[in-house]
């Protein structure tokens, strides 16, 4: 398998104020659903953008996108920084080049 290139890097948390569990993502995530792993699917609740600007989506495959692009910076209510009703909607994420 090819390297492939680290396009960004965003910390999903499960709670918000970034507490509970969390997943680093680091290139596109086509479906959070996935099968081989599924553990951050319609949870996440606050995000810290280390690195690039993301586009956050409701459905797989980039559908119907949530809120403004974010970049870097500490997000503690996606609610509140993203799109009110967004919590716990998050299916798809990808880096905008």
């Amino acid at each position: 398998m090819p390297f492939s290139p680290i396009d960004g890097h965003v910390i999903l948390f499960e709670h918000t104020s970034f507490r509970g569990d969390h997943k680093h993502v680091f290139n596109e995530q086509h479906n959070l659903n996935d099968p081989v792993d599924d553990s951050f699917n319609d949870k996440t609740r606050s995000i810290v953008i280390l690195e690039g600007n993301w586009e956050f989506f409701k459905d797989s495959e980039y559908n119907h996108k949530l809120g403004p692009t974010l970049g870097p910076g500490v997000y503690k209510s996606v609610n509140q920084d993203l799109e009110h009703g967004s919590e716990k909607q998050i299916s798809s994420l990808r880096v905008v080049k």
